[in-house]
């Protein structure tokens, strides 16, 4: 087995954690309150007969529908874009968004040292993404994005300049969408709206 509740526990009493342990589910749970933030919590679960691993924040935000979901789910794309290891994920029934880092284990034994990382990138990406999400949800401007500015049909029309084979300057780029390529569909229209 690559790691086991045990373990997990032994690493978090080594790094002074407040922690509770659920057997049942193979889950440590960790409360903590951010001065920014209020009440958190992280929670590391086991999978796989240990053989994968999940540390992550459930309920960092709830927003299942508004004028900025869009601008919401292509900020934390973009963001994940920019980040090692931190993914997100939306639960589209309640809203429920969480910030994640998981890994396959397979055959190998999690050594402190990785769990540190993981477990404390994740706080820090919290911590330092926190305020631009909330922004984010409350605006529908990513304050983070190069240039400021509204996120809601921005991914749509630089994907459509990409499908017509323009870059930034104007000569044919991205993947083969058109331009002088020699693509078969390169005079096919790409329609303004998708």
């Amino acid at each position: 087995m690559a790691a086991n509740l045990d373990l997990i526990c032994q690493y978090l009493t080594q790094g002074r954690l407040r922690f509770t342990r659920d057997d049942a589910h193979d889950l440590a749970v960790i409360p903590f309150e951010h001065e920014r933030i209020g009440k958190l919590v992280l929670m590391v679960r086991l999978e796989e007969n240990g053989e994968f691993i999940k540390i992550f924040c459930p309920q960092l935000f709830k927003y299942l529908d508004g004028p900025h979901k869009l601008a919401l789910m292509q900020a934390l794309l973009l963001i994940s874009w920019e980040t090692k290891m931190l993914q997100w994920e939306y639960d589209p029934t309640d809203g429920e968004i969480r910030a994640m880092v998981e890994f396959p284990l397979a055959d190998a034994v999690l050594t402190r040292r990785q769990f540190e990382r993981a477990f404390a990138g994740l706080m820090q990406m919290v911590e330092a993404y926190y305020p631009r999400l909330q922004a984010v949800i409350e605006t529908g401007v990513d304050p983070g994005r190069a240039g400021g500015g509204t996120v809601g049909g921005d991914l749509l029309r630089e994907f459509q300049e990409f499908l017509r084979g323009r870059g930034d300057d104007g000569s044919s780029g991205g993947g083969g969408g058109g331009g002088t390529s020699g693509n078969a569909d390169a005079d096919v229209p790409v329609p303004d709206a998708l």
